[in-house]
């Protein structure tokens, strides 16, 4: 596993931490669109997320990502959140775990730098992590009327690695698990997540906020091959 390197920068009103194996003092423009947009580095957006972007940065492919806040909060702010201190932050925290999981070998994005911004009793905060490279939502893969059967049991198969690992995901839908060559699946979007290592993780919350998504985004003519997704999803779970 490629070794990481972890700094921290400090300023009155915002601090960064980031991968110094990966990029060099990172500047808070890095966590701006306007900016990677004016550079004509911008090569697209998350589709359905309004929060992620694709970047072409000199230190390789990589996401920006913007913390955003949802439910009743999201009213009276869309992007602020309670400051309780820079390392509690919902960017560092993402951040550190990352790289904690990284480290252990599970298949997620690596971190590369991520921004806290406080004023009072306010932050905000943007997370930048590597690409994955020629992988595609597991919500690209649902209009087909002949679900892939290797693909969903190597799906459920790496769901229950996370949670044997002792790793418990805030938000598993469609979205946020990435299919690439060769059956590879990846997670992501570890906001609010927790890891505790060698405990291993109750996953029937997580498979049922799944299986919501699923319901929800499976195309309704093509509904009747859900199940069938479903249960090799299970038996690569179960394995």
């Amino acid at each position: 596993m490629t070794n990481m390197k972890h700094a921290i920068i400090k300023q009155e009103s915002w601090a960064i931490t980031y991968d110094a194996e990966l990029v060099e003092t990172p500047d808070v423009e890095y966590f701006s669109v306007d900016y990677w947009r004016a550079q004509q580095a911008l090569s697209g957006e998350a589709v359905g997320r309004g929060s992620a972007w694709f970047i072409q940065a000199p230190f390789g492919p990589v996401v920006l990502r913007r913390f955003l806040r949802g439910g009743w909060a999201a009213v009276f702010s869309r992007e602020s959140y309670l400051y309780t201190g820079v390392s509690a932050s919902r960017s560092f925290r993402e951040y550190h775990l990352l790289a904690e999981l990284y480290a252990a070998g599970l298949p997620v994005p690596r971190p590369v730098a991520a921004l806290c911004r406080h004023r009072g009793l306010l932050a905000t905060g943007a997370l930048i992590t590597v690409r994955i490279t020629a992988a595609n939502p597991l919500a690209d893969m649902l209009a087909v009327d002949d679900p892939k059967i290797p693909v969903w049991t190597a799906v459920g198969r790496t769901i229950r690695r996370f949670h044997d690992a002792g790793v418990w995901h805030a938000d598993l839908n469609v979205r946020n698990i990435l299919m690439g060559a060769g059956s590879q699946v990846f997670l992501i979007d570890f906001d609010r997540a927790r890891y505790r290592p060698g405990t291993r993780v109750n996953g029937e919350g997580n498979l049922n906020r799944l299986k919501r998504s699923l319901r929800k985004h499976w195309p309704a003519k093509e509904k009747s091959a859900m199940p069938v997704a479903w249960a090799a999803l299970m038996a690569g779970y179960d394995e």
